[in-house]
C-alpha cells in the first residue's frame, strides 16, 4: 500500500472523529502520540480508512433518507389515485342483451325553447328582442308596463262592474219573489181570536181577533199551546190555542167543555177556573164539526203554609214569589237529598265522569252575605237574574245542590250533559232550564238541580215544563227591595 504523508485539514477531520467515536478528549500523552503519527505511514493509511467509512456512514445515511421519501411520495399517490378512483363516475357495465330484450333508447331532456319559437305565427318566424319589459313583437305596437297596468285595471273595473250588476239582478229576483208571497199571503182571509184563545192564519202565525161571528166557519184543525196546564183552587188560567181555518173563525165556533167540573170548569172564551184539587181534561172542538178537537190534560193544585213555608201538593216550594221565614234551617241537605245525590254521583262515575257538590244547604245569614256581595258589585237588577234574595234561595230548603262550579263554562262540559239526561231518574230537576227564564225569573244554570222524587222529576223532564208550570204558580218578587 502506498504511504503518503495527511495534510494538516485531513489529520484535524481524523482527530475530530476519534473524539467522536471514543467520546472523550484525548490526554497530554495521547495527543504525543498523535503528533508521532502524523509521520508515520501506517497512521496515514488508517486515516484514510476512517475517513472512508465516514463517507460511506454519509452515503448510507443520505441513502435511508432518500428511501424513506420515496416510500413517502409513493404512499401518497397510491392515496390520490384511491381518491380519485372513487370520486370518478364508474363506467356502466356492458350489457347483456337477450334475444327478445327491448333495448331502451337513450333520452334526452328537450332544450328550452328559444323566444322567436314562443312568439312565432304559422308560417313565419317574428324577430324577438329582449327588453327590460319582456319580449315584445316588432310588428305589433309596443306598450310600455304602466300601459299594460292600466289597461289590466280597466279589465279589472269592468269586470266588478259585471258582477255587481248580476248580483243586483238576483237580488231584486228573489225580493220579488219574498214580495209576492207576502202578498198572496195577506190576501188569505184571517181568523178573528177570542178573548184567551190565540188564532193562527193558515201559515201558523198568531193574529189578534175580535168576536164578530163569522157567516162561513170551516175549522181545519185546533193545536193548544201547550198540552199539560195546571192551575191552583180558586185560581184562574186562560187556555192558548192555535188553529187553521178555511175561513173567519171566532169563539162562539168552538166548544169548550171539562171532563170534570168539580174539579175545574172553562167559560166560552177558554177561562179555567180552579174549583178542588184534582185532574180533569179541558176538550175545545169546532161547533160545526165536534170530530175537529183537540185536548188539555188538566191539574188543580191545592197550595197551604205551614209555619210561613209553601207547599203545593206537599212539594216545598221556594221562588221569588213565595219565600221561606228567616229561621227556617234544616241545618244541612235532607237526607232523602243527599242519598239521592250519592247514587247521582255514583251512576256518574261508572260512565267515566266526574260530578260532586260544589254548593248545598245555605243558610238565610249566609244567603243576605252572598246576596249583599253580589249586589255591591252588579247592582241589584242584574244580581236578582243569577242570586236569590235572603229568604228566597232554594238552598234553605236543603232540597237544592249547585253541582261542580258555578260558571257558564260548565254547561259545554259532558257532565252537564249527562246531568240533564239522567238527573231525572235519581229525582232531580235542572231547576232553572235555558228556556225557561222568563217563567223562573232567573238565567239558565246548568250547574243547579232540585231535588223533587223520582215520579214527579221524570213527569216534568218529559213535558218538558218548569217546576213553576208544573205547580201553576208564577216567579215574581212582590216589591222592588229586599224583603
Amino acid at each position: 500500500m502506498e504511504s503518503k504523508n495527511m495534510t494538516e485539514k485531513e489529520f484535524q477531520e481524523f482527530q475530530k472523529l476519534l473524539e467522536r467515536e471514543l467520546g472523550a478528549v484525548e490526554s497530554d500523552e495521547e495527543q504525543e502520540i498523535s503528533e508521532m503519527l502524523r509521520h508515520e505511514g501506517a497512521a496515514h493509511d488508517a486515516a484514510r480508512t476512517a475517513a472512508r467509512s465516514v463517507r460511506e456512514l454519509n452515503a448510507q445515511a443520505e441513502a435511508a433518507v432518500a428511501k424513506t421519501q420515496e416510500e413517502k411520495q409513493a404512499q401518497r399517490e397510491k392515496a390520490e389515485a384511491e381518491l380519485k378512483a372513487q370520486t370518478e363516475p364508474k363506467p356502466a357495465p356492458p350489457v347483456t342483451r337477450g334475444k327478445y330484450e327491448k333495448v331502451a333508447e337513450e333520452t334526452q331532456e328537450p332544450a328550452a325553447p328559444k323566444a322567436a319559437e314562443i312568439l312565432r305565427k304559422p308560417g313565419k318566424y317574428e324577430k324577438v328582442t329582449e327588453v327590460s319589459d319582456g319580449y315584445f313583437n316588432p310588428e305589433l305596437p309596443k306598450e310600455t308596463a304602466s300601459e299594460r297596468r292600466r289597461k289590466a285595471q280597466q279589465r279589472i273595473r269592468y269586470t266588478r262592474v259585471a258582477l255587481i250588476l248580476a248580483a243586483v239582478f238576483v237580488v231584486s229576483f228573489i225580493v220579488g219573489i219574498i214580495v209576492n208571497s207576502v202578498s198572496t199571503k195577506n190576501k188569505q182571509p184571517a181568523e178573528p181570536a177570542a178573548s184567551g184563545q190565540t188564532a193562527t192564519d193558515e201559515q201558523g202565525n198568531i193574529i189578534a181577533g175580535t168576536d164578530t161571528p163569522a157567516a162561513d166557519c170551516n175549522i181545519i184543525s185546533i193545536t193548544p199551546l201547550t198540552e199539560f196546564a195546571a192551575v191552583l183552587e180558586g185560581d184562574t188560567l186562560p187556555l192558548q190555542i192555535s188553529m187553521t181555518t178555511s175561513g173567519a173563525a171566532n169563539a162562539s165556533d168552538l166548544q169548550w167543555e171539562s171532563s170534570d167540573a168539580s174539579v175545574a170548569e172553562v167559560s166560552d172564551d177558554g177561562i179555567v177556573n180552579g174549583i178542588s184539587a184534582g185532574e180533569c181534561v179541558i176538550t175545545i172542538s169546532a161547533k160545526a164539526d165536534p170530530s175537529v178537537s183537540a185536548a188539555v190534560n188538566c191539574t188543580v193544585r191545592h197550595m197551604e203554609k205551614v209555619d210561613g213555608v209553601t207547599y203545593v201538593d206537599d212539594i216545598l216550594l221556594i221562588n221569588k214569589s213565595y219565600g221561606v221565614p228567616s229561621d227556617y234551617d234544616p241545618g244541612d241537605l235532607t237526607d232523602e237529598t243527599k242519598t239521592a245525590f250519592d247514587e247521582l254521583c255514583s251512576a256518574a262515575a261508572a260512565d267515566g265522569l266526574n260530578i260532586y257538590l260544589g254548593s248545598g244547604y245555605r243558610s238565610y245569614e249566609l244567603q243576605t252575605t252572598i246576596f249583599n256581595n253580589y249586589t255591591d258589585m252588579y247592582g241589584d237588577e242584574m244580581t236578582e237574574t243569577f242570586s236569590a234574595r235572603p229568604g228566597h234561595s232554594e238552598h234553605q230548603s236543603g232540597l237544592a245542590i249547585d253541582v261542580n262550579t258555578i260558571d257558564d263554562a260548565f254547561g259545554e262540559t259532558p257532565e252537564a250533559e249527562w246531568l240533564k239526561e239522567h238527573c231525572a231518574e235519581y229525582g232531580f230537576i235542572i231547576r232553572y232550564a235555558e228556556d225557561k227564564t222568563a217563567i223562573t225569573g232567573y238565567k239558565y244554570e246548568p250547574w243547579h238541580i232540585r231535588y223533587v222524587g223520582k215520579d214527579i222529576a221524570k213527569e216534568i223532564t218529559e213535558l218538558g215544563i218548569s217546576m213553576e208550570e208544573y205547580l201553576g204558580v208564577d216567579s215574581v218578587y212582590a216589591t222592588d227591595t229586599t224583603q
